[in-house]
């Protein structure tokens, strides 16, 4: 039994540097002239990652406190980026529909089909609060970012197993 809870407690140590790295990352991208407009969201993509590849089920409440903590740092809306991981995480791995797009469209199609589900509903939730229109500029560009990063950060992680397999194989 102990081993177990020291196992969970590590597991969500290590989750919760992941996202803090994170984090930080996506802030830091702020400082780039040509995400000026808006970032991609580097956060969704870790977190989609760390779901699908390390099949590791990332507590709730976890989630939420790393959106809070990153709501205060960014001085967004509080909430608003709990609700959009944790709508990130559900349509990730609770989703039934979402192992049918993963058999028959592979892993891009269902984060593309997740991120913009979630985004969609926070948009309407932050359209029904604030009583206006966010920037569909911004947003589509965030959009277009997010989508077009993730086949590059998955070929960045894929490295490492290319080279330690030629590696070996000589």
């Amino acid at each position: 039994m102990e081993k177990l809870n020291s196992d969970i407690f590590f597991n969500n140590l290590i989750f919760t540097l992941i996202i803090l790295v994170a984090c930080f990352l996506q802030i830091s991208l702020n400082f780039l002239s040509f995400f000026m407009i808006s970032q991609p969201y580097i956060l969704a993509i870790i977190l989609f990652l760390t779901i699908r590849r390390l099949n590791y089920e990332a507590s709730s409440v976890l989630i939420i406190l790393c959106g809070l903590l990153y709501d205060l740092i960014t001085g967004g809306l509080i909430g608003i980026h709990s609700l959009f991981l944790l709508l990130l995480k559900i349509f990730t791995m609770n989703f039934n529909f979402s192992k049918k797009l993963l058999k028959k469209y592979g892993e891009w199609f269902l984060f593309s089909f997740s991120y913009m589900l979630s985004l969609l509903i926070v948009k309407v939730i932050f359209l029904v609060v604030n009583l206006k229109f966010p920037d569909i500029y911004a947003i589509s560009f965030n959009i277009g970012t997010t989508l077009l990063l993730f086949p590059v950060i998955l070929f960045l992680i894929d490295i490492p197993k290319v080279v330690f397999k030629v590696f070996i194989s000589k």
